[in-house]
């Protein structure tokens, strides 16, 4: 049996389209046994980063009936696996699968890799639907039997102590407000410019002077028009980000932990651990999270490519970081 599993979640942003392989590079540096992909939109990039890794694939489809599908990849072969979708209750899904990570498949553990919803603009933040996504995804653990396990993903929620650079962030959108890349759209939205062809040269060399990879913009975020203007004036201080971080709800994450949880990331770490956006790292909303029996074992959990400063080759592969966790077996 292996002395050790490594584990990554990784937002790859609308299925990796133009970034395929600085994803792919990126992966093979984390050198993962275990990896959850979110936003798994293309099958074919999915495919093709399992055969280049050498690993087994499952896919989930989510509840919406998009294509923001789940997958997992794995060295290891998988003893069972089921996408538990919750139409009306999730937007996405729940990919659980089971892993051997001995010879003779005595020694299992299963992975949960799951996306909860965005949605900000919602009441409480979206942290009301979240906490309902989050509800049916530990109904389907309780159901599912007892075996050690990880929660992993992109929850787009934010813990409790932690602090979200709400003043970098919004500074960091005005500047690109000011360069023309976020205007306001027919629906009232301050979004990304648009493409006036499929080639915009123009528009490619605008993104990089202003530190974005082109083909990261359909990462920006579409926002309310006024936000645009507040920007601007929004003083760029510590004061400013104690005020508006009083205004995010912190539900899930609490939710987890009272349920025996642990925060890998913040079992080792005391910093920000900042994994979204690469382009402007301002919050940490992909966890790690394991269960009592996974937790005793867990020797290191780190943002890859985005420690400090962000790294020039993670920044260009998503909006995320991969977040990678190592458990002694």
């Amino acid at each position: 049996m292996p002395s050790h599993l490594r584990a990554v979640t990784y937002n790859i942003l609308l299925g990796g389209e133009r970034r395929e392989d600085s994803i792919a590079a990126l992966l093979e540096r984390c050198d993962a046994d275990i990896i959850a992909l979110q936003e798994a939109s293309d099958l074919g990039l999915v495919r093709r980063l399992t055969d280049r890794l050498g690993m087994r694939m499952a896919v989930g489809k989510p509840s919406d009936r998009g294509r923001m599908n789940l997958a997992v990849l794995s060295r290891h072969p998988f003893t069972r696996w089921r996408n538990h979708r919750h139409p009306g209750r999730m937007l996405r899904a729940h990919l659980e699968c089971e892993v051997a990570v001995n010879a003779d498949h005595t020694h299992r553990i299963r992975v949960h890799n799951l996306h909860l919803a965005a949605r900000f603009g919602e009441r409480a933040n979206g942290e009301e639907r979240r906490m309902r996504e989050l509800g049916a995804i530990l109904g389907d653990i309780r159901h599912s039997g007892h075996a050690p396990h990880l929660l992993l993903g992109d929850f787009n929620a934010v813990a409790p102590g932690d602090v979200v650079a709400a003043s970098d962030f919004f500074a960091r959108l005005s500047e690109l407000r000011r360069a023309g890349l976020m205007v306001r759209g027919l629906d009232g939205l301050m979004g990304p410019r648009g493409r006036t062809a499929a080639v915009d040269r123009a528009l490619d060399e605008a993104y990089l002077a202003a530190g974005i990879d082109p083909a990261l913009e359909a990462g920006l975020p579409r926002l309310p028009w006024i936000v645009g203007p507040i920007t601007g004036v929004l003083p760029r201080a510590q004061i400013t980000d104690r005020v508006l971080n009083r205004f995010i709800e912190r539900w899930c994450v609490p939710h987890l932990l009272e349920a025996g949880y642990t925060d890998c990331y913040r079992a080792l770490h005391d910093d920000r651990g900042y994994t979204c956006a690469t382009w402007m790292p301002a919050a940490r909303i992909d966890y790690v999270f394991a269960d009592s029996t996974l937790a005793e074992r867990l020797k290191s959990c780190e943002v890859v490519g985005g420690a400090r400063r962000p790294e020039p080759a993670a920044a260009a592969a998503s909006d995320h970081f991969p977040l990678l966790a190592e458990f002694a077996l």
